[in-house]
């Protein structure tokens, strides 16, 4: 067998494996309320619609939070309550969308092949951890990026 560089393949070429089957709006609510028995679920044609609470820490406050999936888009989550607060000295909340729709992920992370409990669920436990240290601190740990703002 030749050797390789660092810089070559061996594999040349299309991709072996097999495209993954994109999840209706149903199957992704199967998966959830499967996942997380206490979220209220309802799917209708291509729109899943869930409302769930979330804890990211053992002493973290209890987020009721609400998803909104009209397939294939990505997911639109928002907090219900408690309403989310500004770090002192702030004057908008980090890594929001619009109407303060969380910012979960960079463009391209999410696709609709991926189960939204298993991705998008720990996402937001991931995203309120975060907000929690950024409103002691002022300082967004989370890494990520800004999303733009529409004018």
């Amino acid at each position: 067998m030749p050797q390789l560089g660092l810089d070559q393949t061996p594999f040349m070429g299309k991709s072996n494996y097999v495209t993954q089957k994109r999840l209706t709006a149903a199957e992704q609510g199967y998966f959830l309320r499967f996942t997380f028995p206490a979220f209220c679920v309802a799917t209708r044609r291509n729109i899943l619609n869930a409302v769930g609470t979330l804890r990211p820490t053992a002493l973290s406050d209890a987020y009721t939070i609400e998803l909104r999936y009209d397939f294939p888009k990505r997911p639109r989550i928002q907090v219900l309550k408690p309403a989310l607060q500004l770090a002192p000295g702030h004057t908008r909340l980090p890594h929001v969308y619009e109407e303060n729709d969380l910012c979960l992920h960079v463009p391209g992370e999410w696709r609709p092949d991926l189960r939204i409990d298993q991705f998008i669920v720990p996402w937001i436990s991931f995203w309120l951890y975060f907000y929690e240290i950024w409103l002691a601190t002022g300082e967004w740990l989370g890494g990520g990026h800004e999303p733009p703002l529409k004018k």
